[in-house]
């Protein structure tokens, strides 16, 4: 006799298990259908995003991102350079402006001028710009490969010169096409150069490392480091004796002697200096905080320049003795009033 086969009865346990999953699958459907719903409602009362006002920004020529790192002026034409390797440019006094993209990748560190009224820039990546007194021209040369670059000038016979690592001086007469390194010893980074007349030229760094030239860079001397291994932000000379370097915490020293020596000067505002200026007899300083001081006697006054700075200038250049162009943080890029002599007598 066959006896039919009967499935074991579910345990009780199990079953109830069981009945809990199927109600809380139930529960996730009702809950999911609910969702997809009240989603179908939204988008049906929500209208489409508007994207002209991305797109109207992005179109300017001077962006809220912009991280402004240079900036350089030839009487005429005003150009300033981004961290991104974007370059703006001005041919009315900072009315209007252009604005273009160098190859990517690029990121002006450095803009200068040359006696032609050309251009000449460096970016991040070892590479140096040349362009025409337009500003609108531009072709890119290698530089050596071994040197990062820090700062760059022209001479008054038209060489370009670029101070960067290891203590090294990279100097162009055919427009960046061929470079000829001079190493000057150690690896200390040279932050600054500028040639003050045909003959003179001073070049500063890491470690208050100062190197001078009183024959057009043929020969370069080291002087008596300045104190304290400053590091030097900006450094400006207004003749062959007289020259001014800022560094951290706000500190400015002053040479009398062509850089054998250096004497500290009072900074009013405290902030630090990114950049220093010279034109007509007097001396400006760009820098945290937005703040802009004039050298008046032996002190550095804060002087208003009518800005409403979110963060801090970090480069700019003369425009004419009466106007200034500033450039920074936020898309900070301002031609402002150079200060009148009893203008900033109030902002100590």
């Amino acid at each position: 006799m066959t006896i039919p086969h009967r499935a074991s009865p579910t345990p009780p346990g199990r079953a109830a298990a069981c009945a809990g999953v199927g109600l809380e699958r139930q529960a996730r459907r009702l809950l999911r259908t609910a969702l997809l719903s009240a989603g179908v409602t939204l988008l049906g009362c929500m209208q489409a995003p508007d994207l002209g006002a991305v797109q109207a920004e992005r179109q300017k020529a001077v962006l809220h991102t912009d991280s402004f790192q240079s900036a350089a002026s030839n009487g005429a034409v005003l150009a300033a350079g981004t961290a991104g390797g974007a370059l703006v440019t001005s041919s009315d006094g900072g009315k209007t402006w252009a604005r273009r993209l160098f190859a990517s990748p690029a990121s002006v560190i450095a803009l200068s001028t040359c006696p032609d009224g050309s251009f000449v820039g460096i970016d991040f990546y070892r590479k140096v710009w040349i362009g025409d007194s337009a500003a609108k021209n531009w072709v890119a040369h290698p530089t050596d490969p071994a040197v990062n670059p820090l700062a760059v000038t022209c001479d008054a016979a038209q060489r370009i010169w670029v101070a960067g690592s290891n203590t090294t001086l990279l100097s162009s007469a055919d427009h960046g096409k061929t470079w000829k390194t001079t190493k000057l010893g150690g690896d200390a980074m040279l932050t600054t150069i500028q040639f003050i007349d045909e003959r003179h030229g001073v070049s500063t760094g890491e470690f208050g490392i100062v190197m001078t030239t009183d024959d057009g860079g043929a020969t370069w001397t080291r002087q008596t480091p300045i104190p304290e291994d400053f590091y030097p932000y900006s450094t400006v000379f207004t003749d062959a004796r007289h020259g001014w370097t800022s560094g951290l915490g706000g500190v400015i020293q002053h040479t009398t002697d062509g850089g054998k020596s250096w004497t500290p000067q009072e900074n009013h505002s405290g902030a630090p200096m990114y950049t220093l200026l010279h034109q007509g007899g007097e001396v400006y300083g760009l820098g945290g905080g937005g703040a802009m001081v004039v050298l008046r006697g032996d002190e550095w006054v804060r002087f208003d320049h009518g800005l409403q700075l979110p963060a801090y200038l970090a480069a700019g250049a003369v425009l004419n003795p009466q106007s200034l162009l500033v450039a920074g943080a936020a898309g900070a890029l301002h031609v402002v009033a150079a200060p009148g002599r009893l203008s900033v007598a109030a902002h100590q």
